[in-house]
């Protein structure tokens, strides 16, 4: 494999597939995942990341995969992958952030989550309006706070 222009052969010729095979390879990998197939889903979210390395959503959605199979540290990797590729890309910053509070790094993972909540929060609206997004860290700060609650109970009795 020569290097030419700081790529060698190989990842060349996996970064000219055509975009209609790579939307192919994606809606695949979506349907393995959607099925639960995730060993089959993750080897072709492997295959998108050769294809479109600056593709951020292709590293989120193998860190949901990893994080599904109960492998964090690849989860955590791929996920900050994604948000360093976008920082705006909000699935990837909530799934980062859930995954630090699994991995035991709970401030950093409350955080993130409080960022996530505080950018979409609008007090003006009803909770069901809320993105997804907004919706889910809250979700998460809240189930957070209730453990906290929970262990400063028991620390008191």
């Amino acid at each position: 494999m020569t290097e030419q222009n700081g790529l060698t052969d190989d990842e060349r010729a996996w970064r000219s597939t055509p975009d209609t095979v790579v939307l192919a390879v994606e809606e695949q990998a979506r349907k393995f995942y959607s099925e639960g197939r995730l060993e089959r889903a993750r080897q072709l979210c492997e295959k998108l990341i050769k294809m479109r390395p600056q593709v951020s959503q292709y590293h989120a959605l193998l860190g949901v995969i990893h994080r599904r199979e109960d492998r964090l540290v690849p989860a955590l990797q791929a996920l900050q992958t994604a948000v360093d590729l976008d920082a705006n890309n909000r699935n990837a910053l909530v799934n980062l952030a859930e995954c630090l509070v699994i991995a035991g790094k709970v401030p950093e993972g409350a955080k993130l989550l409080r960022a996530i909540f505080d950018e979409g929060y609008d007090p003006e609206k009803p909770p069901e309006e809320h993105d997804v997004f907004t919706k889910r860290a809250g979700a998460q700060l809240a189930l957070l706070q209730k453990v906290v609650e929970g262990v400063s109970a028991e620390m008191a009795e």
